[in-house]
């Protein structure tokens, strides 16, 4: 399966996963975070995600940047830590399922 039949086939699979990987990429120093899938020889998809200060070469499993001074703090959205913010209530999802559709987008021109 190409790159581009899993954006268009596991789409809303690879938003769970990044969802439920934001708490835990969003904590720690301000950098930028590079989201990223995996697909295993037996068909199993993980996301995970790059922390990086300066520039990187990205190449086409790359669907999502949130930039250093992007970052949200949970207090823009009225939590007190990462842990406890619903992500998808926030706009996560859909801000994630866009960058899917741009990377898409990208790889069919």
């Amino acid at each position: 399966m190409t790159t581009l039949e899993i954006y268009k086939t596991r789409k809303d699979e690879i938003v769970k996963k990044t969802i439920e990987l934001l708490p835990d990429a969003l904590a720690g120093d301000r950098a930028n975070r590079t989201f990223y899938f995996r697909v295993d020889e037996k068909g199993n998809l993980t996301v995970d995600y790059y922390y990086y200060a300066d520039q990187i070469v990205l190449d086409d499993e790359c669907f999502f940047t949130i930039e250093d001074y992007e970052i949200p703090t949970p207090e823009d959205y009225g939590y007190e830590s990462f842990e406890e913010m619903d992500f998808d209530a926030c706009g996560f999802s859909e801000q994630i399922a866009n960058a899917i559709e741009n990377q898409i987008s990208l790889l069919e021109s």
